[in-house]
């Protein structure tokens, strides 16, 4: 019977660490830098659409954001939303608003919950897509405000060859 015990016991401790293992992992979220700034095509706010950072080192996540009516946007990382961005290297693409639920991406109580929704032929197509985008940043300790202007289509965004991360 003392060994039945022991045995119960020592289930029991181990069921106990492992949740508590599993509990400590989760809930912290992955270690982010606060990012927002400014999105403009052709000089005007980019508004109604979101920003992706894709990582370039691919063992970072994707950072998103909605882009207000004055261009401004706020990124948050993975599914579940932590504030900011993973320092590193990343694409920047932007992606019309599809009218999804971005409720963990509006920036509290002067977030407009009607944004327009962007058409697709305002983005310049390169620029919808981490595989074309000439347009890299990069997020480091010392990273708050990232502005990014994107040339519009109506100006020649396939006259835009420059892809310096520098300089883009």
């Amino acid at each position: 019977m003392a060994r039945h015990s022991f045995r119960s016991v020592l289930l029991g401790v181990c069921a106990a660490l492992t949740a508590a293992a599993i509990a400590g992992c989760g809930s912290s979220g992955p270690k982010t830098i606060p990012v927002s700034g400014k999105v403009t095509i052709g000089g005007k706010p980019a508004k109604g659409c979101r920003i992706d950072f894709h990582p370039i080192d691919k063992s970072n996540q994707v950072a998103s954001g909605q882009v207000g009516n004055d261009g401004s946007y706020k990124l948050y990382t993975g599914i579940t939303g932590t504030p900011g961005a993973m320092a590193g290297k990343y694409k920047v693409v932007l992606v019309p608003d599809t009218g999804g639920d971005i409720s963990y991406m509006e920036s509290g109580s002067d977030a407009d919950p009607e944004l327009p929704i962007a058409k697709s032929d305002v983005i310049p197509k390169q620029y919808t897509d981490a595989s074309t985008t000439p347009k890299e940043v990069e997020v480091t300790s010392g990273t708050k405000n990232i502005d990014i202007d994107i040339p519009s289509s109506a100006s020649g965004a396939g006259a835009d060859t420059n892809t310096n991360p520098d300089d883009g």
